[in-house]
């Protein structure tokens, strides 16, 4: 077995941690930087290569038209904005990277440039940024429009916007900043430029106005649909991917690597990790009794299923018959999120089917002893050629203990976990195999 990437994605992003566990708020409050420092310290201790927080900026009513199932549940909010506690993670590690979200729809292309070159000087190259086009009309409504613009649109700006934050990154010379105080000259001004950007989105004079930090930060984007795929096979650094099974997983990475390279890229410089939710047990008695429970489809387990894809997708699933397969559905929002729902389960599938098959088979969650999950990921990572995975789950102390205890040695016996990470910072980090 050869080593792979891990990481932790915080789905849930910076809001409640925990809720519905026995152990909710014992010893830590989710509002603070506390929880998130110490699950951070675990992470760089177990090798993890970075840490990536989810954002959204909406607080959900798809399903039924109300935001009770939500609100009750605690899913999707509250949420906190991920970008101010950043620094405070830098601050209680030295190696791990530390990843934001933010929204190429939302975000003006300067202020995101200089936002993220501040950040990264206080992370000393440990910083990277995870770019999303956020696909909800709630979220669109939060600043003036009345829904969100077309889904290819999106991409296309988003295109456009990376585009000119690289630009504004590039808007010194490496050598600008001389600080020479015998001659009194802390930057040569032949060296810093204007971008002149004129584009189909955006017009940007530039300079950036921050000193260059010594490496641009490492880029992460989720891309699921086709268009998605081509915008993260030409822009990011890290691919954060979904898939149920190692032949969808192939499948996947293999795309995104066939669009890099037909952009010049160099495709083993693109790390496509798929996102996992060990569910680690003692036994195989526990294993039983935990894939019995998640077979178990109570309405809460209906309604918080239903709820959360309905937000992704923007498609009221409550308006649907459980017991009748699903219509033809398309959607503006996140159409890859959509497509691997409706695909959990053979065409012509009812709803409940298709809730029941991903809850007893859903390639995100795996539940079994340390050393099952273990042999699992090595024979996926095998099959599908390689990157790794982001565990997924909230990081409440329980949580992130009772999964990354006994996984991590587990891991590392099979030569698949680092034991150390190196301190040349996250890129340096994702190219060392």
């Amino acid at each position: 077995m050869a080593l792979l990437h891990f990481g932790w994605f915080l789905g849930a992003g910076f809001g409640v941690q925990g809720w519905g566990d026995p152990t909710y708020g014992i010893g830590y409050d989710w509002r603070q930087p506390p929880i998130y420092q110490d699950a951070a310290r675990t992470f760089e201790a177990s090798g993890l290569d970075l840490f990536i927080i989810e954002d959204g900026v909406a607080v959900p009513d798809t399903y039924g038209g109300s935001a009770e199932v939500n609100l009750s549940a605690a899913r999707f909010v509250p949420k906190h904005d991920p970008l101010p506690l950043v620094p405070y993670l830098l601050g209680a590690t030295s190696r791990l990277g530390i990843v934001p979200t933010l929204s190429a729809s939302f975000y003006e292309p300067f202020t995101a440039a200089r936002l993220l070159s501040t950040l990264q000087h206080f992370a000393g190259g440990r910083l990277g940024f995870n770019v999303v086009t956020s696909g909800s009309d709630l979220a669109a409504q939060n600043y003036g429009l009345d829904k969100q613009v077309e889904h290819d649109l999106r991409y296309d700006r988003a295109d456009e916007w990376v585009e000119v934050v690289r630009k504004l990154w590039r808007s010194w010379e490496p050598d600008a900043i001389v600080e020479d105080a015998a001659n009194g000259v802390f930057a040569d001004f032949r060296k810093v430029h204007t971008i002149d950007h004129e584009g189909r989105f955006f017009r940007v004079r530039g300079p950036l106005n921050t000193a260059p930090a010594a490496e641009e930060p490492v880029m992460v984007q989720a891309g699921a649909s086709g268009r998605g795929r081509d915008f993260a096979g030409k822009n990011s650094d890290v691919v954060l991917a979904l898939a149920s099974t190692a032949e969808r997983m192939r499948e996947y990475r293999d795309g995104i690597r066939a669009v890099a390279a037909e952009n010049g890229r160099d495709a083993d410089a693109i790390k496509v990790l798929f996102v996992v939710q060990p569910i680690v047990t003692a036994n195989a008695a526990e294993t039983a009794s935990v894939r019995a429970a998640r077979a178990e489809l109570t309405q809460a387990a209906i309604d918080e299923q239903l709820q959360s894809i309905s937000y992704l997708t923007g498609v009221d699933f409550k308006a649907f018959d459980l017991d009748a397969p699903l219509p033809e559905l398309s959607t503006n929002s996140n159409r890859g999120t959509l497509d691997n729902f409706v695909r959990s389960a053979p065409a012509g599938s009812t709803l409940r089917e298709i809730l029941q098959t991903r809850a007893t088979k859903d390639g995100l969650a795996i539940v079994g002893t340390a050393d099952e999950i273990a042999d699992h990921l090595g024979e996926l990572g095998g099959a599908v050629g390689g990157d790794g995975f982001l565990f997924t789950g909230q990081v409440h102390p329980a949580n992130v203990h009772r999964t990354l205890d006994p996984l991590v040695p587990a891991l590392r016996r099979r030569g698949l976990l680092r034991s150390e990470l190196g301190d040349g910072g996250l890129r340096r980090n994702l190219l060392d195999f």
